[in-house]
């Protein structure tokens, strides 16, 4: 049995926090022992077996002296590792997981811990100077590299490798290795009873609304197919959001739901599932319509999507940012859709995956 340790800035998030549940229930259900560290007590999910230790009630007040902040978090976190170590087995692993959440376990110097990289770096950079945010831009690069310069990472997709050796990262290591799924309960818990019942045929995007997701993008795409089965959102609603469904003329097509803590059976009963978006990491979205056996258009962003959707699926692949192509592989989807085939699925098993974090422990 081995002792991991996963940290995380909290687990509100739809990401990379859920990565970070999936992680647990992985080593879990090998015999590990796993402790989730949490910066800051914002828990959005029912967490099962792990032992969930947090650094601060409302980390804001930690934000206020940023630096100073992350020592004095990394003094707590470090305090408390050396609690459960006591007269026991020390950790064998550590996995941190998104910058804040890194710089503290940076600070507190951990033993035998990697940092896993979730998104496109290069992509936000990109982003902010594009909007005029070159300050910030020039602050989050200088971050980065000084962050995981020696420093030993996992990449959750090829694609995110590939930014960090193109942005120049001075890593130790960085291992590639795909995000977990356990496909026997995502598959039975698709198969519960959807909370609000949808009648008939639906298109689904289950995304939060942010702009990277550029919902934007998909409602122009949408409102430009002849006739389609109406559009389901799996999002929290936000004004911006509504004005968009309002000036496309789509109201009476398009309904909001919500977030929900089992959307899998919502994914499962859908004809389609649509992402829209202009960069990600390793999508976790796609990967669990797969499993559940529900067809996919999304775009061909950076990065993940071309490493999900492979061979007979690659078709279904969208230009980023054009709304007539994206509208343009929708309906070839809805027109035919090839049978999904194992061979889409096992790389992300959580068997594999494991096989993978238990060579370097």
């Amino acid at each position: 049995m081995k002792k991991i340790g996963l940290i995380a800035t909290n687990l509100a998030g739809s990401g990379a926090e859920k990565v970070v549940l999936h992680l647990a229930e992985m080593f879990e259900k090998q015999g590990d022992e796993v402790y989730i560290f949490l910066l800051e007590d914002v828990i959005s999910y029912d967490v099962k077996g792990a032992k969930i230790h947090v650094l601060s009630k409302d980390r804001s007040f930690f934000k206020l002296f940023k630096g100073l902040g992350d020592e004095l978090l990394a003094r707590k976190l470090k305090s408390m590792i050396n609690t459960i170590e006591q007269g026991s087995q020390k950790f064998d692993l550590f996995l941190s997981n998104l910058p804040a959440a890194d710089r503290v376990a940076a600070k507190a110097d951990l033993p035998h811990c990697r940092y896993l990289i979730h998104t496109s770096y290069s992509m936000e950079l990109s982003e902010f100077r594009q909007r005029g945010k070159i300050r910030r831009a020039v602050k989050k690069e200088k971050l980065y590299r000084s962050l995981y310069e020696g420093k030993d990472l996992i990449a959750v997709s090829e694609g995110i490798k590939e930014d960090l050796d193109k942005m120049g990262i001075g890593y130790r290591t960085c291992e590639v290795i795909y995000n977990p799924f356990d496909i026997e309960v995502i598959r039975e818990l698709g198969e519960e009873k959807i909370l609000h019942e949808i009648e008939g045929e639906y298109l689904l995007s289950a995304s939060a609304f942010r702009p990277v997701k550029r919902h934007d993008i998909l409602l122009e795409a949408y409102s430009k197919l002849t006739d389609p089965p109406p559009l389901k959102l799996l999002c929290n609603t936000d004004p911006k959001l509504e004005k968009m469904i309002d000036t496309l003329g789509i109201r009476n097509k398009v309904e909001i739901l919500g977030f929900t803590k089992n959307p899998y059976p919502v994914i499962k009963n859908a004809k389609l599932l649509i992402l829209s978006s202009e960069r990600e990491g390793l999508p976790t979205v796609l990967i669990e319509s797969l499993i559940l056996g529900t067809p996919i258009v999304s775009t061909n962003c950076h990065s993940g999507p071309s490493e999900i959707l492979t061979g007979s699926l690659s078709i279904y692949l969208a230009n980023v940012n054009d709304s007539k192509n994206l509208s343009k592989k929708i309906a070839l989807a809805l027109e035919y859709y090839p049978k999904i085939k194992k061979s889409h699925i096992e790389k992300f098993s959580m068997d594999t995956i494991y096989e993978k974090y238990d060579s370097f422990r």
